[in-house]
């Protein structure tokens, strides 16, 4: 996986909040509301890869300027 930016990041979290708006809205079929939640899960994964490798061995933030 390619490494995200933190602009990325931020448009991903805030793709997950409109998504799970919708899915909470009551307004969805039930398959409409399952794919919304796959692509959540989706999106979730990525933000968790980009948690993971943001530091390094040693505890520091690897995209933070030193």
């Amino acid at each position: 996986m390619a490494t995200l930016t933190l602009p990325e990041v931020f448009d991903l979290r805030l793709k997950i909040q409109e998504l799970e708006g919708k899915v909470n809205s009551g307004e969805l079929s039930l398959f409409e509301r399952c794919d919304l939640e796959d692509e959540i899960l989706e999106l979730k994964e990525k933000l968790g890869e980009f948690d993971r490798l943001k530091f390094s061995d040693e505890g520091e933030c690897l995209n933070c300027s030193a």
